[in-house]
């Protein structure tokens, strides 16, 4: 069982960009100097050219980009075992447009940036404003054969409220994502008269799918600005879903979490968790303590999604929040999350067991 979690140990840096260069411009000056004819200087331009472009293309793949200081908010991390590397997709804008960027890591210490993988250039997405409409906490997953990433957004222009939708990739996590569309607008995972956002992707011990998500405090269905959570099946090919929804719990099922100064009592980011050992099922949440972002966890005592949950007396972690569950290369458990709700910074632990 996960106990209290404790930063992993930093890795040193590797070799900086210009330590390199240096390296490799010594021999080059040497050269230049011993020249004896304009065949021999042009033939050495003509090596430190394409010496120079090979380091800048070596720069490119540096990971040169510390964890701490990547500013994200609601970070998920995706595995890739079969190329052992690290994938962080965060919700962000190009130019009008709302957009994922991909980061790449090897060992979650230091990171660079791959560049755009989805544009909402396109239809019914191209109206979603960035800076207006909500955007959020993008979740990318491997399954059956592609990455699909789950994505909350608004459209007040379509006058649509919160909601999740689905955006499928390809092979690799860095493939180019598309819209999944239903009467030409994309797919709401999450039933229309619903306030949703924070969906995470769950997959049963029978192979069955489940979006788990947060209800807002000010939803249709929500009682005293009391957050919820609830989960619902998707069809196995995830466009769509089956039956109706089921409420998991409420923030005001804990004891550990309080309300905000405008009496708010928020349920973030609810994400599904099985102990491969015992078969226990957790859930983590985030909520706030006396006005601190903090994950919590509630244990499913039959070990379904439906429950019933029992949450534990105090907070997981206090400090961060938006939290999701990974095991990385070396199979050590670790939760990633935001830290500082106010100036949100990219944070990865590990967990004992």
């Amino acid at each position: 069982m996960p106990g209290h979690p404790f930063l992993a140990p930093r890795q040193p840096l590797r070799r900086s960009f210009f330590s390199t260069c240096a390296h490799l411009c010594v021999p080059l000056h040497h050269e230049l100097r011993q020249a004896p004819s304009n065949r021999t200087m042009k033939r050495a331009l003509s090596l430190t050219l394409a010496l120079c472009l090979a380091t800048l293309c070596a720069m490119a793949q540096e990971y040169n980009i510390p964890q701490e200081s990547i500013r994200v908010r609601d970070p998920f991390i995706t595995v890739d075992r079969a190329r052992g590397l690290y994938y962080l997709i965060t919700a962000g804008r190009s130019e009008d447009a709302v957009a994922l960027k991909a980061y790449e890591s090897r060992d979650l210490e230091m990171w660079r940036e791959v560049g755009y993988v989805y544009l909402g250039e396109n239809g019914w997405m191209k109206t979603v404003k960035a800076g207006v409409d909500h955007w959020w906490a993008p979740d990318t997953y491997y399954y059956k054969g592609h990455y699909y990433t789950i994505v909350t957004l608004t459209n007040q222009q379509k006058g649509r409220v919160n909601f999740c939708t689905l955006l499928r990739g390809g092979r690799k996590p860095t493939d180019k994502y598309r819209d999944t569309w239903v009467g030409g607008q994309p797919i709401s995972l999450t039933p229309e008269g619903q306030q949703c956002l924070d969906g995470s992707l769950y997959i049963d011990s029978d192979g069955q799918p489940w979006l788990v998500y947060s209800l807002e405090w000010n939803g249709a269905q929500v009682q005293n600005e009391v957050g919820e959570t609830w989960a619902v099946r998707l069809r196995k090919n995830l466009k769509g879903r089956l039956g109706e929804p089921i409420r998991l719990f409420t923030a005001a099922d804990s004891k550990w979490n309080s309300r905000q100064e405008d009496r708010k009592l928020v349920v973030d980011a609810p994400f599904l968790w099985r102990d491969e050992r015992t078969g226990q099922l957790s859930c983590y949440w985030s909520s706030f303590v006396d006005g601190v972002y903090a994950v919590g966890r509630a244990v499913s005592t039959s070990g379904n999604v439906a429950g019933p949950w029992v949450h534990d007396e105090k907070p997981f972690y206090v400090g961060g929040g938006h939290q999701m569950l990974f095991r990385d290369l070396q199979g050590r458990l670790r939760m990633s999350l935001h830290q500082d709700n106010n100036d949100a910074h990219l944070k990865i632990l590990t967990l004992t067991e």
